[in-house]
């Protein structure tokens, strides 16, 4: 069996398709019993033919390379640092989770399913990882909304950035994993049960675990910013697309 063959197979296998993240070199290569320049030279043989794409500091994904971001994402993306990526996400994605509960497909709830639990299988920080990512952009795709969509592809751009890699390997302790893993699964469960509220507030607490952990690690906002107020829960019955307002994060001076 050829290289790219057994790339494929494992790629099946894992359940991995258009717009997931690959796996990175060092462990992919061993699972397929490759070298690594071995399954450079499959990927690139794919790259070819438009079946994935690979970015500077953002991996190796399946499918088409997206659009390029504008000017105006090119700069935050840039200027982003790890509490305001957390910022964003927090405004963003707990709407993004009830949208999902709203308008999720069969197949899209099954992907978020699908990637919470393998998310919840995982032994090490670099498969989490990946299943993370996987399992907010499979709750972000399924929110059906193409604008929101865009914003939070400029928030994943930020993300892929090497200061936030050397920091997710500092705060996805086991335990912070197993938290999340559980995290994850009310999240998948309550956009699986068509719950809103449900949905935005388990998208809500997992955030600010997240954010938290960051702040124990001590990271720097990268820029002085004036104190905030400490966030309150969001409120239940809301609107999902007012949940676009929630409050600020507390930041590390």
């Amino acid at each position: 069996m050829s290289v790219l063959d057994r790339l494929e197979g494992h790629l099946r296998a894992q359940g991995l398709g258009d717009g997931d993240r690959l796996p990175p070199e060092r462990s992919l290569a061993p699972a397929l019993g490759v070298s690594r320049r071995a399954l450079r030279e499959a990927l690139a043989r794919l790259e070819l033919q438009g079946r994935v794409w690979r970015g500077v500091g953002q991996g190796t994904w399946l499918g088409t390379r997206p659009g390029a971001p504008s000017a105006a994402a090119s700069r935050a993306v840039a200027a982003s640092h790890p509490l305001a990526i957390m910022e964003a996400r927090l405004a963003l994605e707990p709407a993004l989770a009830a949208l999902a509960a709203l308008k999720a497909t069969a197949e899209e709830i099954a992907a978020i399913a699908r990637c919470a639990a393998r998310g919840a299988e995982t032994h090490d920080e670099v498969s989490w990882g990946h299943w993370d990512a996987g399992f907010h952009r499979a709750v972000a795709q399924a929110s059906g909304n193409a604008l929101l969509r865009e914003a939070f592809a400029v928030i994943e751009a930020c993300r892929a950035r090497t200061e936030w890699g050397r920091l997710r390997e500092v705060v996805a302790t086991a335990a912070l994993r197993r938290d999340a893993a559980q995290q994850h699964a009310a999240v998948a469960d309550a956009i699986a049960r068509r719950d809103t509220d449900a949905a935005r507030q388990a998208m809500w607490i997992h955030l600010r675990t997240i954010n938290r952990a960051i702040e124990s690690a001590g990271a720097g906002s990268g820029q002085e910013t004036p104190p905030a107020t400490k966030p309150a829960t969001p409120a239940r019955g809301r609107n999902p697309r007012a949940a676009t307002a929630s409050p600020q994060t507390r930041r590390v001076p």
